[in-house]
């Protein structure tokens, strides 16, 4: 199944995840604060005004926000018609007025954002929400239309401290810096088409044509390096374990990184997932990922706009 760029396990239970996502500003993707042992921000190329403009506003939506529980910011740069594809946050602008105000209640919440992408109308965060052992991690992606936020899509699972890494290497920690820029749409068609040929059509065989020797992972399940990726993939071949992307209809990319907005199943065919990936090129190999895998009860979801 083709991939597309828009624009340019076992369900948790709705308790439990509910509580996650009040505590962390989890149920639009969303927070504030500063975490003393966060990794800088994206140190960025020159972005056109629009996108830098772009940027401005989802991070002040973040920041003030909901940081600051700040209603007055969301009526200013959130769309009321704003669409939601978060799996467990209501629709439209009020929905997201509603978490603020439970937020305000506890203060704000706190968020590091890492990394920072835009693509013509469109902004992608890599954050962290909460602190410790219990936060979460976040791909976040707004589409941004007439200086408001329209359209938001996210995907977020739990933290995994780095001594239960195969790698050593955290969940968001390494190469933040974007570069590249001219190259931003020849590493764009190099990752689609390998998310495309192995994720979906299963050629795990050809990890190679794409993966540098020397590959960086940050999923928590898999080594660095080719061979760490192919022995993970062999291992869930010979446990028989239920895997595959159905299609990857989101699309950021901002020179040197690429993220890509995935759905499928892992487990079992029936385990319906969504697949965040962000990949980092250089010279035409992917050489680092990270990702963010959660499993979703489509029955549970609060709105009709799907997960994408």
């Amino acid at each position: 199944m083709a991939l597309s760029a828009r624009g340019g396990g076992v369900s948790r239970p709705r308790a439990v995840y509910s509580a996650c996502v009040t505590a962390c500003a989890a149920a639009l993707g969303l927070g504030c604060g500063e975490d003393p042992q966060a990794e800088p921000e994206t140190a960025t190329a020159p972005l056109s005004p629009e996108q830098e403009a772009n940027v401005v506003i989802a991070t002040r939506v973040i920041e003030e926000g909901l940081g600051q529980a700040n209603a007055d910011v969301i009526n200013e740069l959130v769309s009321p018609s704003y669409v939601q594809h978060n799996a467990m946050a209501q629709d439209g602008r009020e929905g997201l007025l509603a978490l603020v105000a439970s937020l305000a209640e506890q203060g704000g919440t706190a968020v590091t954002i890492h990394r920072k992408l835009a693509e013509g109308d469109f902004v992608a965060l890599h954050s962290t929400y909460g602190e410790g052992s219990g936060r979460l991690v976040a791909f976040d992606v707004f589409r941004v239309e007439n200086g408001l936020l329209a359209e938001h899509w996210d995907a977020l699972q739990m933290w995994v401290e780095p001594q239960a890494t195969l790698s050593g290497n955290t969940l968001v920690d390494g190469q933040t810096s974007v570069v590249d820029r001219d190259r931003t749409q020849q590493n764009k068609e190099l990752v689609t088409s390998m998310v495309r040929e192995v994720f979906v059509e299963g050629r795990f065989d050809q990890l190679a044509t794409y993966l540098a020797d020397g590959y960086i992972q940050h999923n928590p399940r898999s080594d660095n390096g080719l061979a760490g990726a192919q022995l993970y993939f062999t291992a869930v071949q010979n446990q028989g374990v239920a895997f595959a992307y159905t299609d990857s209809p989101l699309v950021v990319a901002d020179g040197n990184f690429v993220l890509v907005g995935s759905e499928g199943f892992l487990g079992t065919p029936t385990s319906y997932t969504l697949f965040y990936d962000l990949f980092r090129v250089d010279d035409a190999k992917i050489v680092e990922h990270w990702d963010v895998i959660q499993p979703v009860d489509q029955g549970l979801v609060p709105h009709d706009n799907g997960l994408f």
